[in-house]
C-alpha cells in the first residue's frame, strides 16, 4: 500500500516532465520593460532650459534698455541687485552683451538711480586684475567689455577709477593716482587723435607732441621719455579697439580687397 501510494504521488511530476512542461519550482525569464527616464532628470534638464531661457531674454532686454534687463533677470532669480552682482554678470556675461550699452550704464552720473551705477562701476574696476601690466595694456584690459561713452565727463569718471585701481595694484609706476588719471585720459585722446580716419596724417600727433602734452604731469616733473614712447609706439601699432570693431573692420576691408580684385578682372 505503502509503495503504491508514493508511485501515486509522483506520477503528476514524472507525467509532467515527460511532456516538457517546466515544473513547477522553476520560473521563466521575463523580458524587463524599456528603462523609463527618471522623473528628477526631466525635471532638471526643464528646469535648465527654462534657465537659459530667461537668461537670454534678460540679455536681449537689457541690449534694447539696461534699467529693464537687469529688473527681468533679478525677477527670475538670476541676479541680485547689488552693484557687486551686477558688475559680475557684466563682466561674466561680455560677450553676449552690448557694448555700447554696458559703457553707457557704467557712465551713468551720481544722480541716477542714487548713485547705484556709479557703485557698479566702482564693483566692476575692483573686479579686475592689472597687476604687472604696463599702463596701455591695463587700459586695453578695462576697455575690452564696454565701449567707452562719448561725454568726457563720463570718461573722466571711469578713467579716474581705473587710475585709483592700477595705483593699487602698482604702487611704484606712478607717485599718486592723480598721476595715473591725467595720462589716462592724455592715451584716450592719443588714441583717438591716431586712429581717427578725419584727421589727416600731416596733423596726428606725433611722438614729440605726446611727451609735451604730458610735461610737469608728474607733481611737476616729467615722466620718463622712454616710457611715454613705448606707450606712444603701442598705441600707434594697434589701435584700443573692441573685439567685435575688429572683425568688422577686417570684414570690411576683405570685401573691399575682393570688389577691387573684381573690378580689375
Amino acid at each position: 500500500e505503502l509503495a503504491r501510494s508514493e508511485s501515486s504521488t509522483s506520477l503528476p511530476v514524472a507525467a509532467a516532465a515527460a511532456d516538457g512542461a517546466t515544473p513547477a519550482s522553476s520560473t521563466s525569464k521575463k523580458t524587463p520593460p524599456p528603462a523609463q527616464p527618471a522623473k528628477g532628470s526631466v525635471e532638471s534638464y526643464d528646469l535648465k532650459q527654462r534657465l537659459q531661457e530667461d537668461l537670454r531674454e534678460g540679455i536681449l532686454q537689457f541690449n534694447l534698455n539696461p534699467k529693464n534687463g537687469l529688473k527681468t533677470l533679478v525677477k527670475r532669480g538670476h541676479l541680485e541687485m547689488t552693484p557687486a552682482a551686477v558688475a559680475q554678470f557684466l563682466r561674466q556675461q561680455a560677450g553676449k552683451l552690448d557694448k555700447t550699452k554696458v559703457g553707457e550704464y557704467l557712465g551713468k552720473e551720481k544722480e541716477y538711480q542714487d548713485g547705484f551705477c556709479v557703485k557698479v562701476l566702482h564693483e566692476y574696476v575692483d573686479q579686475l586684475d592689472f597687476t604687472g601690466m604696463e599702463f596701455d595694456i591695463a587700459i586695453r584690459h578695462f576697455l575690452a567689455g564696454f565701449r567707452l561713452p562719448g561725454e568726457a565727463q563720463k570718461i573722466d569718471r571711469m578713467m579716474e577709477k581705473f587710475a585709483e585701481r592700477y595705483c593699487t595694484l602698482n604702487k611704484s609706476v606712478f607717485p599718486s593716482a592723480d598721476v595715473a588719471f591725467v595720462l589716462a585720459f592724455s592715451v584716450i585722446m592719443l588714441q583717438t587723435d591716431l586712429h581717427n580716419p578725419a584727421i589727416k596724417e600731416e596733423r596726428k600727433m606725433t611722438k614729440d607732441s605726446f611727451r609735451r602734452n604730458n610735461r610737469g604731469i608728474c607733481d611737476g616733473k616729467d615722466l620718463d621719455d622712454s616710457f611715454l614712447d613705448a606707450i606712444y609706439d603701442r598705441i600707434k601699432l594697434a589701435p584700443i579697439t573692441l573685439e567685435e570693431d575688429e572683425s568688422q573692420r577686417k570684414a570690411l576691408n576683405e570685401r573691399q580687397a575682393s570688389n577691387g580684385a573684381s573690378a580689375t578682372a
